[in-house]
């Protein structure tokens, strides 16, 4: 039994430690600032009153697999954090949901990768959707902490019993790899492309404002008033530097103009550092 309760806290600690690196750098790619998640097994065995749950589900499972919870006001300064580094300043109460759904659902699927590794089949995640509290008899929950600077949130994931049990069994990674098993592959087909390692599908779905700028140049009022057709106005930039994508009037990336059926486009060269 004691035996099975280490096995068991083993695989919590696990996705525990790969959602929690996912989370910082999912919100790292979107705010460009890492945050600090710290986690443990909680003490009192069960999360604190008052949190608003979002439920994960996985594809081996039908009901939610584990539980993610916070202050509701935690989530909604979350979800403002990450849109106003977009350029969304005026977001509404279902774009800042979204958000929030969107990142905890890009997060688990860190956790259905290491347990793809644990089971030697392949694990998916799915939608993150609001929940009731969870029941934490018998599961293992765990506290977490993040500190993204000017924004402070004290957390809270329930393990439930029938998922620890499932893959308790399974021998972890590091003792596969000790042990010479090949490691299983994910499959490389089917799989939405990614940005800074995330999905691109599961970004939130917001019109942004996307800006293109070949060049600028600073005019006297006199010399504005001077233009007409068939003025030329000469910019700051040669034909052969790239030019700027802004998007919410920040720098995204620079490229190069080109021509696609009979329109402009810009092909993407680097991104800013």
């Amino acid at each position: 039994m004691e035996g099975d309760a280490k096995s068991r806290q083993s695989v919590a600690s696990s996705a525990m430690a790969h959602w929690s690196d996912s989370m910082a750098s999912i919100l790292e790619t979107m705010t460009a600032n890492r945050p600090r998640i710290q986690s443990a097994v909680s003490a009192a065995g069960k999360p604190a009153e008052g949190y608003a749950w979002w439920g994960q589900s996985l594809s081996i499972q039908e009901q939610p697999s584990f539980w993610i919870g916070a202050p509701a006001e935690s989530w909604t300064q979350l979800g403002r954090l990450i849109l106003s580094s977009l350029g969304v300043e005026d977001a509404s109460d279902t774009d800042i949901e979204a958000t929030c759904r969107d990142v905890l659902a890009q997060s688990s699927s860190a956790v259905a990768a290491e347990l793809s590794s644990r089971l030697g089949e392949t694990v998916t995640s799915g939608d993150s959707l609001p929940a009731a509290q969870p029941d934490t008899t018998n599961s293992l929950t765990f506290t977490w902490s993040l500190d993204a600077g000017l924004l402070t949130i004290e957390g809270a994931v329930v393990w439930p019993e029938a998922l620890l049990a499932r893959f308790s069994g399974c021998m972890p990674p590091a003792a596969e790899a000790q042990a010479g098993v090949a490691q299983p592959s994910q499959p490389a087909t089917g799989n939405p492309p990614l940005f800074g390692g995330q999905p691109v599908d599961s970004m939130p779905k917001l019109d942004l404002r996307v800006k293109f700028v070949l060049g600028r140049t600073t005019l006297p009022l006199r010399d504005i008033f001077k233009l007409n057709i068939g003025s030329v106005v000469e910019l700051d930039r040669t034909t052969t530097e790239p030019s700027d994508m802004f998007v919410h009037g920040r720098l995204l990336a620079r490229g190069q103009i080109v021509v696609v059926n009979g329109n402009y486009g810009l092909k993407i060269l680097q991104r800013p550092e």
